[in-house]
C-alpha cells in the first residue's frame, strides 16, 4: 500500500473500516497503487462513511472507474442518465428478456446510488444537488419499470381499450405521478418513494367478460342506428 492510501486512512473518519474495505477491494498490488491520490481519498472516504456503499463496491470492483476525481466533479444531467439506462435496457426488451432488463436496471440504479454518494461523502456538491440527483434516478427507474411491465402485460393480454364520453374507443393511457419527496425532487438515501397510478379509462381487452358484454352491446346500438364504432380487436392471451 502506498504512502497515499495510508495517509488517507488515518485522515479518515473511520480507519479500521476503511482498512478493511481497501484490503477488501478485488483489484491486485499493482492496480490499487495506481489508483491516484486524489481517488484514494474518495474510495476511503466512502469506505469510513458508508459501510452499505462500499459493499456495493466490494461486490463490483469494475465500478471503481465510476469513482474517478473528474466524473465525480459535476452532477450528471438527467438526460444523460436516461440515454445510458435506455441503451442498455434496449436489447433485452428487444429480445423479452424482461427478467434481464429488470437486473439490469437494479444495477443501474446501484452504480448511480454508489456514485452519489461518493460525491456526497467527499462534499462535492450541495445538499439541493444530491437530492435532485437522487430524484433523478428514482424517476428514471419508476419509468422503465413502468415501461418493462406494462410490455409483459400488453404481450400477454392484449391493449385495454376505453370509451370516451361520446362513445368513441381509444387506448387506455396511463402514468405514474410522483408525490411527496419525489414529486418536490427532494429525495433522500432513506426516502419512501410515494406515487399515484392514473389511468384514463376503465378499459377492457379482447377475451374479457367486460370487453365481450360491452361488444355486444354496441354491436346491438350499431345495428339499430346510425353512429357509433365498435371497440377494436386486440389479440386475445396465448394460452
Amino acid at each position: 500500500m502506498t504512502a497515499a492510501w495510508t495517509r488517507a486512512i488515518q485522515r479518515s473518519a473511520d480507519p479500521k473500516r476503511a482498512q478493511h474495505f481497501v484490503e477488501s477491494l478485488a483489484i491486485s498490488a499493482s492496480a490499487l497503487k495506481k489508483i491516484p491520490a486524489a481517488q484514494a481519498g474518495i474510495l476511503v472516504t466512502l469506505f469510513s462513511g458508508s459501510e452499505a456503499l462500499s459493499n456495493q463496491l466490494i461486490a463490483h470492483s469494475e465500478w471503481i472507474e465510476v469513482l474517478e476525481p473528474a466524473s465525480l466533479k459535476f452532477a450528471r444531467r438527467k438526460q444523460g442518465l436516461r440515454a445510458e439506462a435506455n441503451a442498455a435496457l434496449e436489447p433485452l426488451l428487444k429480445s423479452r428478456d424482461y427478467p434481464a432488463a429488470l437486473n439490469r436496471l437494479r444495477e443501474f440504479k446501484q452504480k448511480e446510488m454508489l456514485r452519489v454518494g461518493a460525491r456526497d461523502l467527499s462534499r462535492l456538491d450541495q445538499v439541493t444537488g444530491i437530492t435532485q440527483e437522487l430524484s433523478d434516478v428514482a424517476d428514471i427507474c419508476l419509468d422503465n419499470v413502468w415501461r418493462i411491465c406494462c410490455r409483459q402485460l400488453e404481450e400477454r393480454h392484449g391493449t385495454p381499450w376505453g370509451q370516451d364520453a361520446e362513445g368513441r374507443w381509444a387506448p387506455v393511457t396511463a402514468c405514474v405521478l410522483g408525490m411527496g419527496k419525489l414529486g418536490g425532487q427532494e429525495l433522500n438515501y432513506s426516502s419512501d418513494v410515494d406515487v399515484l397510478f392514473v389511468y384514463s379509462e376503465e378499459g377492457g381487452v379482447s377475451g374479457t367478460l367486460s370487453y365481450r358484454l360491452t361488444l355486444a352491446r354496441d354491436k346491438a346500438r350499431a345495428s339499430s342506428r346510425r353512429g357509433g364504432s365498435l371497440p377494436p380487436k386486440t389479440p386475445l392471451p396465448a394460452r
